[in-house]
């Protein structure tokens, strides 16, 4: 394969998860700003003590720069920052979550950043202490999970940890999310697995948890080398 060959399929990849990330991930803007970010918001203290906190309380997370991954309207954000995080970088495909972020969290210790929906083109290099993604790529596309490894490996500093919540489911495959249990998308704590550890990632835990179905999701614990 040539050089010309090389690009011509890297921007076919592009395209194709460009394509992917606008169909799915404009789902979840105001739109839905009741049914879901309302819904998802009030049981955040829940969650948080039932999924999260014990993670927090067997690991010593750096939280000196954090970054909320597909932060939503923030619900994820206000619990960093509770939990003493020093400064949070609120990253989202969706330019409507963006907006409210913007008009209720951004100041001295939030910031937010619109990005491409497969990328952390917008991050520099090591600029992160910790990467936190909490209900939400749960729903992402198994292909577009793959693209973001290695840029999570790329904005964390050496030594620090990520949290990933994502599916666990492995049925359907090729389907349409929606058409599955929670919208879970396709994807697995094997496959997760195997593309931190290309991604230069040691996978310290991986807990596969329950969310109506047994088992249908996994939080996974990175710590990059």
């Amino acid at each position: 394969m040539g050089a010309d060959d090389g690009r011509k399929l890297l921007m076919s990849d592009s395209n194709r998860l460009e394509k992917t990330v606008t169909a799915e991930g404009l789902l979840w803007g105001s739109e839905v700003a009741n049914e879901y970010h309302g819904i998802a918001s009030s049981h955040m203290d829940d969650q948080w003590r039932d999924y999260i906190n014990p993670f927090f309380e067997k690991y010593e997370f750096d939280l000196t720069k954090t970054i909320d991954f597909a932060a939503g309207f923030g619900r994820n954000t206000k619990k960093l920052l509770e939990a003493g995080a020093g400064h949070v970088m609120m990253v989202d495909f969706n330019q409507e979550c963006i907006d409210q972020l913007k008009s209720t969290l951004e100041g001295p210790r939030a910031k937010s950043f619109k990005n491409d929906g497969y990328s952390l083109s917008g991050l520099s290099d090591q600029s992160a202490s910790f990467f936190y993604s909490f209900d939400a790529m749960v729903h992402f596309d198994m292909e577009v999970i793959i693209s973001y490894i290695p840029e999570i490996a790329r904005v964390l500093k050496s030594g620090g940890h990520a949290l990933l919540h994502h599916s666990n489911y492995s049925k359907n495959p090729g389907g349409d999310f929606r058409a599955n249990p929670h919208w879970r998308n396709f994807m697995t704590a094997a496959i997760l697995k195997h593309v931190a550890i290309r991604s230069r990632f040691d996978v310290i835990e991986q807990r596969e948890v329950p969310w109506g179905e047994e088992q249908i999701d996994c939080i996974s614990i990175l710590r990059k080398k």
